[in-house]
């Protein structure tokens, strides 16, 4: 009879491992994008939004960009590719550019273009770096001035 308990036990444990580290990988795998929101002018017609979007989307979507992006953030190592071809290939896959909202600090919120990276939540963090480092190229594009970094104190 101790024995049975015995395997009974072990088997419970088992089975508490195993669903802790399905639970884990799970919620490891769930999508995560990651964007840097872009405020417009309430007062810009929709139809110049849209158009504003489609632009910055071709800009963006650029094969040498993306190139580029993947040999400065040093994608294919981060990511486990064979090249930054391969690389500006899975970034332009992942790249998307919306139409969003963002909060005003006097409350509300005005509308924006949201410029991010589609990805899991295991890679957060080079999701959020590819958002930024896009940002740099978006104000380029926009003809805005990038605002000033802050102290990291």
């Amino acid at each position: 009879m101790q024995r049975w308990i015995v395997m009974g036990v072990v088997a419970m444990m088992l089975m508490l491992g195993g669903g802790v580290f399905a639970c884990s990988n799970y919620k490891q795998n769930r999508p995560h994008p990651m964007w840097v929101p872009l405020p417009l002018n309430p007062a810009l017609p929709g139809e110049k939004r849209q158009e504003i979007l489609k632009e910055l989307t071709a800009k963006l979507k650029d094969e040498a960009l993306l190139i580029q992006l993947s040999k400065d953030l040093e994608l294919p190592r981060k990511l486990k590719l064979s090249s930054d071809e391969e690389a500006a290939s899975e970034l332009g896959r992942r790249l998307f550019v919306r139409l969003g909202g963002v909060a005003t600090p006097m409350g509300g919120t005005a509308p924006s273009l949201d410029v991010g990276v589609s990805g899991k939540a295991k890679d957060a963090g080079i999701s959020g770096e590819i958002a930024v480092r896009l940002m740099k190229d978006v104000w380029k594009f926009l003809g805005i001035r990038p605002p000033p970094p802050k102290d990291k104190f």
